[in-house]
């Protein structure tokens, strides 16, 4: 299973804490191939903006691909250029 790395992982979390619970501070993801899924519980707080999003996919150098609420959780998922 791969990992993005560390400093990329710290500035992502900067952005989707401030939609999260006071202190939850979760940054769960999947990677596979060219595409990262960040997951979300819906019950964690409020849904993140398009421009917050955007931000997350100028970091991987990549494009939003979309967002879905599957399990009571988002899904938001981006095509990586890292």
């Amino acid at each position: 299973m791969a990992n993005l790395d560390k400093s990329i992982e710290e500035e992502i979390l900067e952005i989707f804490e401030k939609y999260q619970k006071e202190n939850t501070k979760l940054l769960n993801y999947l990677i596979t191939d060219d595409t990262i899924t960040f997951f979300s519980p819906v019950a964690n707080g409020s849904q993140i903006t398009a421009e917050d999003l955007q931000k997350v996919a100028d970091i991987l150098n990549g494009s939003f691909e979309g967002m879905e609420i599957v399990n009571q959780e988002y899904r938001f998922k981006f095509k990586c250029g890292l």
